[in-house]
């Protein structure tokens, strides 16, 4: 993944996160962390009952999914913690729930790679995302009937209220805030974007762009798009009428003090 830019300036510091295993920490029932060749499939699916599995992913986007930030907000550790592969099987008793999950997998991902980690917050470079003044915008404002509101399909429903489709080269969103929409462009250019808008609606909304040197994302979820097709803040502009500004703001960061490698278990 590439950084946004070089991080500068420390605003704060936080505490060493406590993350000492205790008999109250929520644990999987059973979970094995194995190597991963690099020509693996990359998935990351937590499946109904409890059962999360992981395929292909490194230390540090295991990291950003159990303690909710994005891959550009983890650093330090050893250099394998960004270059090699991990697959994970894990069961719970019962079904969790997503927050309980999350703090099943940082408990686990603690106890087998021994990790000590601390937060820090530092200013940095962003992005601040704005409305666009004059001009066309395809936000469409999210109604009654506009999206489909059924929970739990399987395959899911591409059109269900709340649901959010990502590729590398395309999005498709029904019923996003402007708040949600800075989050998931934020994993598409690998920095922080941070939502000024102002908008407080929810929107329906559909985008396409081409990809350069800032994405994020792997190619191999794209749309066959025209030679023509513009950057992402060229498109955000003419699709949208959303931009994207930068500019520099205080961002969390979650720092590993120590990792080691699990043993295939």
């Amino acid at each position: 993944m590439r950084a946004l830019a070089a991080i500068a300036g420390v605003v704060g510091l936080c505490c060493e996160v406590a993350i000492a295993q205790t008999d109250f920490a929520p644990k999987f029932e059973v979970a094995s962390i194995k190597r991963s060749a690099p020509d693996n499939e990359s998935f990351m699916l937590a499946h109904p009952g409890g059962r999360l599995e992981i395929s292909r992913a490194t230390l540090k986007t295991l990291a950003a999914f159990a303690w909710r930030l994005q891959s550009f907000q983890v650093s330090g550790g050893p250099a394998w913690v960004r270059s090699e592969y991990f697959s994970i099987q894990a069961k719970a008793i019962a079904d969790p729930g997503e927050d309980r999950l999350l703090l099943m997998t940082r408990a686990l991902l603690t106890e087998r790679f021994s990790l000590k980690l601390h937060f820090e917050t530092k200013e940095q470079p962003v992005y601040f995302l704005t409305g666009r003044k004059g001009g066309k915008s395809g936000l469409q404002v999210t109604t009654e009937g506009s999206c489909v509101r059924v929970q739990n399909t399987v395959p899911p429903d591409p059109s269900q209220c709340g649901s959010v489709g990502l590729g590398a080269n395309h999005l498709e969103a029904h019923e996003i805030s402007m708040a949600r929409l800075a989050e998931v462009l934020s994993r598409v250019l690998d920095g922080k974007v941070i939502d000024r808008t102002g908008r407080p609606e929810k929107f329906n909304l559909s985008l396409r762009w081409a990809p350069d040197e800032h994405q994020a994302l792997p190619s191999n979820d794209a749309l066959a798009l025209p030679p023509d097709t513009p950057s992402i803040f060229t498109a955000l502009r003419e699709q949208l009428g959303l931009k994207l500004e930068p500019g520099r703001a205080p961002v969390e960061l979650l720092v590993i003090d120590r990792a080691e490698r699990p043993s295939d278990n």
